[in-house]
């Protein structure tokens, strides 16, 4: 088992990433030609563990694959990386998760998952592996697997000592029982105001900002510590519960290329500079930074930044942005 004090773990889906990049995206019965396609190993989890060990952290990763070609590219592609695969469980009856995905000239995309394996990680799969959750120093979930299993790490991690973070994507109903076991909460400001609608709470009013400001500290009544709603290239907002401070973080200016996984580029950096001993705050900072990267980048996978390309543009940043 790896160092108590020094992992991140990642637990949830791995994908192979078929992409099409073109003009634009085709309307409902429209075929569009000329795009190219490129094939990239991705997934919610796999991603985000991807980004945690390439920004310096020591990364344990959990799934499921199936016992299949895009299985074991998932498995060799990890491990290369050097993000820990031991405890990753083969679906001899499952088919490894896929994901088509349609990339426009600006960068924006469509996504449709096959989750195939991915959905078959059951809670008594997790509570085998209970010490690696237990022991982890910092803890993402995302929602590419079955919600019963969500629910059951959670459970586990709060056993320990364990930074826990969900990324509620793609968004389903979360019950109150699971949220009160979770510190930090990474959503989209669709995943954020949607979330909010299904737990039943009052309604929003105001502007864009306003409406996020008053989700944030509605569902942190939950038991949420911290809420950091990403907003693309208007940067996020993180709310801080215990103190119920808002604060504005800006995205760097950047050309964006292709958006297919910057928002797991920023959760598998904010868990890995957590990790490394750095509050929320500054972790944010970073995480923006990695994902500005990453998004003049193709693939998901593949555009995740490294530990030393991530600090060279965070200086720049810290020199450029007055929070």
């Amino acid at each position: 088992m790896p160092n108590r004090a020094q992992y991140v773990l990642i637990i949830g889906s791995s994908n192979m990433d078929l992409n099409i990049y073109s003009q634009r995206f085709p309307k409902p019965g429209e075929t569009v030609t000329g795009g190219v396609f490129k094939q990239f190993l991705g997934g919610k989890g796999a991603n985000q563990a991807v980004a945690s060990v390439r920004s310096g952290s020591e990364t344990v990763f959990i799934g499921k694959v199936g016992i299949d070609a895009f299985g074991n590219d998932v498995i060799s592609q990890l491990e290369n990386e050097g993000v820990n695969i031991e405890h990753v469980i083969r679906d001899p009856l499952e088919s490894s998760g896929i994901a088509f995905i349609l990339i426009d000239e600006t960068g924006e995309n469509m996504i449709s998952v096959a989750p195939g394996a991915n959905f078959k990680l059951t809670p008594e799969e997790v509570q085998a592996n209970s010490e690696v959750i237990k022991n982890a120093k910092c803890l993402i979930v995302q929602m590419e697997i079955p919600i019963e299993t969500i629910e059951e790490i959670f459970k586990i991690a709060e056993q320990g000592e364990v930074i826990k973070i969900l990324n509620p994507a793609p968004l389903k109903p979360i019950s109150a029982s699971i949220l009160k076991n979770i510190d930090i909460i990474i959503p989209n400001e669709g995943e954020l105001l949607q979330l909010h609608s299904l737990l039943k709470l009052k309604e929003l009013v105001g502007n864009s900002k306003d409406r996020i400001i008053q989700a944030s500290k509605d569902i942190s009544r939950f038991g949420i510590k911290t809420l950091i709603t990403t907003l693309g290239n208007k940067g996020s907002i993180l709310y801080d519960a215990a103190e119920d401070k808002i604060t504005e973080v800006p995205a760097f200016k950047v050309q964006a290329i292709d958006t297919v996984g910057a928002g797991d580029c920023f959760n598998g950096v904010v868990a890995s500079k957590l990790c490394q001993g750095e509050n929320i705050l500054t972790s944010v900072k970073y995480a923006t930074t990695a994902a500005s990267i990453a998004i003049t980048r193709q693939g998901a996978q593949a555009s995740m930044p490294y530990l030393n390309e991530i600090e060279d543009r965070f200086k720049h940043y810290i020199d450029n942005y007055n929070i």
